[in-house]
């Protein structure tokens, strides 16, 4: 009987030993669901870095024809834009309205539980192979968009598709995705993992989960990879030549960001404001608004010699290469040229006609401080007013100094400026300007809400459908 007993408690600690140690190895190694979820992500990013790449090349050939035309036959734009608009709206209408504007206040709305219904029309590959098509004939037919918020729209849409198709039991796995692709789309569209990341955490940390950071950064990592592979390593404004900056410069500095930071600001909130006003006209008579709009972002192109065409990522690169002057014409037409391109409705972002028109902020202010480097005010003021404009100072600081070759002896300037264009723009705008176009955005798509109420289907939510409601009003 002892021996058996000793055998008994043998066997019985060596299947304790067994349990224990394959519980920590599949603690270790995770499950079978847990690669199933990390191989979505993974090929998911390198897919978008693919998409992303493909996309930054066709707006790139787009506006190079654009600026062909335009050199030859500027008073053709006065017919080319306002009825290529008007073909941009009619084709967007109806093959899906999810496509209009930036693409952000759409991700910012369907990562959240609460607006799970919206992802269905919102990241649809329609949708997403809309805006790229959409937004490349923006640029060619002479609008004022940029392709960067368009790229966090198609890379969210199809990082939650790949997660939909490979049926993932992690519920909360979906809105991870969403964000994973959005960022992962600012990394490709700008070749800028860090911005990537840093614009996950800082615009859309809502729903960060902390068991997939790990996997998110790497889905990041890995669309950068594949603009490497593409495009080689390159910086997207070039790399200009700019020194530290003593603590004498400061001063100027400071006034240089708080005069971006508030009109950042104002453009902000003429954005909110502006497009509340013309939405019952776009809604009652989309192609006339488009048509008059072109008619003058034509108008403005010629006076301009096509200054404010565009993203401005050419006339950008050209002020930080000392190779043009700014002007407060041309930084003023950029900024109006955006908000009437936005107002009209066609799909297009505002991230990079931002920074142009900062860099001519930046510009024109230079000759007012002579003791500081034209080339750091440029800087600057493409970072204040930047960050005026979103509200998120991190984000701002890090891409340009990622978009400009990494040089960290401006890092502190820029840190600077960034906080305090944001402190200043908050005083005219209270809330981050993505955040409110969201909250308008979901109002106009109530009626699908309507929908699933009256046809009896139940709204599968983290909060009731009456706290739903309150909070879109």
């Amino acid at each position: 009987m002892t021996a058996n007993r000793k055998r008994t408690q043998t066997a019985r600690r060596l299947r304790l030993w067994w349990t224990l140690g394959n519980r920590h190895t599949r603690r270790q190694l995770g499950t079978v669901e847990d690669w199933k979820t990390r191989g979505v992500f993974w090929f998911g990013a390198l897919t978008v870095g693919l998409v992303i790449q493909s996309f930054a090349w066709l707006s790139e050939e787009s506006f190079s024809i654009t600026q062909h035309v335009f050199d030859r036959y500027p008073y053709a734009f006065l017919v080319i834009t306002p009825f290529g608009l008007m073909a941009i709206v009619w084709v967007m209408n109806l093959g899906g309205k999810a496509a209009r504007g930036s693409g952000i206040p759409q991700v910012l709305l369907a990562h959240k539980q609460s607006y799970h219904w919206l992802r269905g029309p919102f990241l649809s590959l329609r949708v997403a192979i809309l805006k790229v098509l959409l937004t490349c004939a923006g640029l060619l037919v002479g609008a004022t968009v940029g392709r960067e918020g368009p790229s966090v729209h198609v890379g969210a849409a199809l990082m939650y598709k790949f997660g939909t198709w490979a049926k993932l039991k992690q519920r909360q796995v979906e809105s991870s995705l969403i964000v994973a692709g959005g960022a992962a789309g600012v990394s490709a569209a700008f070749n800028a993992p860090l911005a990537g990341i840093v614009f996950a955490i800082e615009e859309l940390q809502q729903s960060m989960e902390a068991r997939t950071t790990g996997t998110f950064i790497m889905a990041i990592i890995l669309s950068g990879v594949v603009v490497l592979a593409f495009a080689g390593h390159y910086s997207y404004f070039g790399v200009p030549d700019v020194t530290a900056m003593p603590l004498s410069d400061y001063p100027y500095i400071i006034g240089v960001s708080v005069v971006c930071g508030l009109l950042g600001g104002l453009f902000s909130l003429f954005l909110v404001q502006g497009n509340r006003a013309i939405a019952p006209f776009v809604t009652r008579r989309p192609l006339r608004v488009a048509f008059i709009i072109g008619i003058f972002l034509a108008g403005m192109a010629i006076l301009s010699g096509g200054l404010t065409m565009g993203s401005g990522y050419v006339e950008a690169k050209a002020l930080l290469a000392g190779q043009a002057e700014g002007s407060w014409l041309t930084a003023g037409g950029k900024i109006l040229a955006t908000l009437l391109t936005y107002f009209s409705g066609v799909p297009g972002g505002i991230f990079s006609p931002s920074l142009a028109a900062g860099a001519e902020l930046g510009s024109v202010m230079g000759p007012l401080f002579p003791q500081v480097p034209a080339v750091s005010l440029i800087l600057v003021g493409m970072a204040s007013y930047f960050a005026g404009v979103v509200q998120r100072p991190i984000t701002a600081f890090v891409i340009v100094l990622e978009l400009t070759g990494n040089n960290h002896d401006i890092l502190p300037a820029l840190m600077v400026s960034a906080l305090v264009a944001t402190a200043v723009s908050k005083l005219v705008m209270t809330e981050p300007v993505y955040h409110v176009l969201a909250r308008d955005l979901v109002r106009s798509w109530d009626y699908l809400l309507r929908e699933k109420e009256e046809s009896g289907l139940a709204v599968a939510t983290d909060k009731p459908l009456a706290e739903q409601k309150n909070e879109q009003r």
